[in-house]
């Protein structure tokens, strides 16, 4: 008996005679397609010229290229605001190698992500490549479809296509470039971008490779073939495999037969020789991926400084996060917690404040020295207004060395004296500097409005309750004067002792507040010097209790307090146990969103009691976590602040206000400390950027 004929298809490659194994529709397009690929082959033994190999730039210089590339792939990333570290890598072996190795991106699983080579067998997939035999060492050429470090879901969900474009025109010249005969494509993603880049032929084997599907890269006329292309799975589909056990040696026969059935024909096709049959029978497959704790954490570092520059560059996507291999839910669970997602997902946050709780913030030391500035400036000027308008005062004043503040207060009597049985009464009767000096004053205003009559000076004689006497029986100069004293005795005043190191002064419009008498509920001089809790500056903080009314005639209660005459200012007492930062404010500040970034979101919310039989339903305040999607804040953010709290040399309090980066699950607590702390870097810069502009 004979043995069946066999063509040689390429390079090592047999397959038995077509004309005796395919149906007439299959044996046409490999009929149509033998040519190209025997004049293909012609051409690596030099026995004809292919036109397109022909144009291939000999004078390609790769490493001129990849600068190039990396030059424009910076200023990408600099044109969104982000300055990314030079985590590039560039590709391995020789560019005349027969078969080249096509990987999607590098990630940060190595053991130095500054190493600029993609053949670094640091990398469990590049280790595992090797050990199936394709490495530079055999003659194959490795290159990454994207060359820079991130995690592949981040490049699939946000890269851009111009930034894709970026990376593929370099990719593409350098495949233009490259001699191989065969490209080994790895994975989906480098699947999906090949398909829609490329002209691609397919040819369906038979024979002993009866099933895989090879790929033709033909020119743009379809006159000539470029190289064969095959793909394959990502080495990382193979990590799971930690044994060799039954089922193991079941999993690895399923899927590892077609892997090494293409990978074979690669090899034949590109004269190169491999481990056979790695994928299903070879021991070195199952691998320990453990390491130590401190390598993990040093990796998720990486992770988090590279989530934080997509977060800055992308500041409305959504970071797909890496799932976990130890929760299996059932697929009910799975479906209720998706359509609970699903509603959460309708609601559109606002834009969370990053920058509300950084100390800078709250760093008044200016505001401070620019008010006892003011202080001093104002009694230098009353001062010399009283030289005028009470020579008699300024010059006992002067005689007896008195220090600004003084001269009015220490010498009343003499006042009265001077212009005692004077006709002026009327606002009108008083001088025209010393008006323009009382309506200057932010603290002698009624919720802003300037004193413009007696009647509004004689309620601020009243008011302010330093002043003896009864204002009716005053002229107009001498209740100025005393008005005048009596203002700027009040902002004088210090606050308490326990409580000045928990105040902090803020910037217009928040310098001056409106306020009103908690008792009567009526209009107060306005406060000219407003101070806010530096736990949470949103919130005013009141001065101490009168023992008495406000000061009207017609208030009648025995003490009250001065609240913001605006509802929607907040306030708190000016004691210690109220501005003293509470455990829960710890991370409520910090995790939970404020009201003003709800968005969508309900304010009120529905909650049942969980005790069994218990039906009681009632409404609360909702509590939102600033993630997306955003959920009700439960007990475990305690422990979540904890975790912050207890990593050396850090301080969330000092990095920027961000939910996206503490509640991302797919890192670490020490890759979550790295992203906050590449997000304070990149909020430096911009801020630099926007002075130096």
């Amino acid at each position: 008996m004979t043995a069946s004929k066999e063509i040689r298809l390429f390079g090592d490659l047999w397959l038995p005679d077509p004309g005796n194994a395919l149906p007439k529709d299959e044996l046409a397009i490999v009929r149509k397609l033998l040519p190209l690929i025997q004049r293909f082959e012609e051409d690596w033994y030099g026995m004809a010229e292919v036109p397109d190999i022909a144009e291939r730039p000999s004078g390609w210089n790769l490493d001129e290229a990849h600068e190039e590339f990396i030059e424009k792939e910076a200023g990408w990333w600099k044109s969104r605001g982000v300055t990314r570290p030079r985590h590039l890598v560039r590709p391995s072996g020789e560019l005349n190698a027969p078969v080249a190795c096509h990987l999607f991106n590098p990630t940060f699983t190595v053991d130095d992500p500054h190493c600029s080579e993609t053949e670094d067998f640091s990398n469990p997939s590049i280790a595992q490549l090797k050990d199936a035999g394709f490495s530079s060492q055999n003659n194959c050429f490795l290159f990454d479809h994207l060359g820079r470090r991130d995690n592949s879901s981040h490049c699939t969900d946000l890269y851009p296509e111009d930034l894709l474009e970026i990376h593929e025109e370099f990719v593409f010249a350098l495949r233009h470039a490259m001699k191989a005969k065969v490209e080994i494509c790895w994975g989906s993603n480098v699947r999906k971008r090949m398909i829609k880049k490329c002209d691609l032929q397919p040819l369906r084997l038979w024979g002993d490779y009866a099933g895989l599907v090879l790929y033709l890269e033909l020119t743009p006329g379809r006159q000539f073939l470029k190289r064969f292309i095959i793909f394959v799975a990502h080495p990382q589909r193979f990590m799971y495999v930690k044994s060799d056990g039954i089922k193991a040696q079941g999993w690895r026969h399923r899927f590892g037969v077609s892997q090494d059935q293409a990978l074979a024909v690669a090899a034949l096709l590109g004269g190169i020789q491999i481990t056979p049959n790695f994928y299903t029978l070879d021991s070195r497959l199952p691998r320990n991926l453990c390491v130590p704790r401190s390598t993990t954490n040093e990796r998720s570092t990486w992770k988090g400084q590279a989530v934080a520059q997509l977060r800055t560059a992308f500041p409305t996507s959504v970071l797909s996060m890496e799932t976990s291999h130890y929760v299996r839910p059932t697929k009910e669970e799975r479906s209720s917690v998706q359509e609970a997602f699903a509603l959460l997902g309708k609601f559109k946050l606002a834009k969370v404040n990053e920058a509300a709780n950084l100390r800078s913030a709250s760093n008044d030391t200016h505001l401070r020295k620019k008010r006892l500035q003011k202080i001093a400036d104002y009694w230098h000027e009353l001062e010399e207004l009283s030289s005028i308008f009470l020579p008699s005062a300024s010059t006992a004043v002067q005689h007896d060395n008195a220090t600004p503040g003084q001269f009015v207060s220490c010498h009343l009597e003499d006042i009265f004296t001077n212009l005692q049985g004077s006709d002026c009464w009327d606002w009108e009767d008083l001088p025209d500097p010393l008006v323009e000096f009382i309506q200057a004053q932010d603290g002698l205003k009624f919720n802003r409005r300037e004193i413009s009559c007696r009647n509004d000076l004689e309620l601020a004689f009243n008011l302010l309750q330093k002043c003896k006497g009864s204002p009716e029986t005053l002229d107009i100069l001498t209740l100025a004067f005393l008005v005048l004293d009596a203002y700027g005795w009040l902002i004088s005043r210090p606050r308490l002792p326990q409580v000045d190191g928990l105040l902090i002064l803020r910037d217009p419009p928040h310098d001056v507040v409106p306020r009103k008498c908690s008792a009567c509920g009526k209009q107060y001089l306005d406060d000219a010097f407003a101070y806010w809790s530096m736990r949470n500056p949103e919130y005013y903080v009141l001065w101490y209790r009168f023992r008495s009314n406000c000061g009207r005639p017609d208030c009648g209660m025995k003490a009250c307090s001065l609240l913001p005459l605006s509802s929607q200012i907040k306030y708190l007492r000016s004691t210690q146990k109220e501005l003293m930062e509470k455990p829960l404010d710890r991370f409520e500040r910090w995790f939970l969103l404020r009201p003003e970034e709800f968005g969508d979101l309900p304010i009120d919310v529905k909650v049942k009691c969980q005790t069994k039989d218990c039906q009681e339903v009632k409404i609360v305040k909702a509590r939102w976590t600033g993630h997306v999607p955003p959920s009700i804040s439960g007990a475990n953010l305690s422990r979540l602040w904890k975790s912050f709290c207890v990593v050396p040399g850090f301080d969330i309090t000092c990095c920027p206000r961000r939910p996206d980066i503490y509640f991302d699950d797919s890192l670490t607590i020490d890759g979550r400390v790295a992203a906050l702390i590449e997000a304070q870097r990149l909020m430096q810069d911009e801020q630099v950027g926007e002075l130096t502009n």
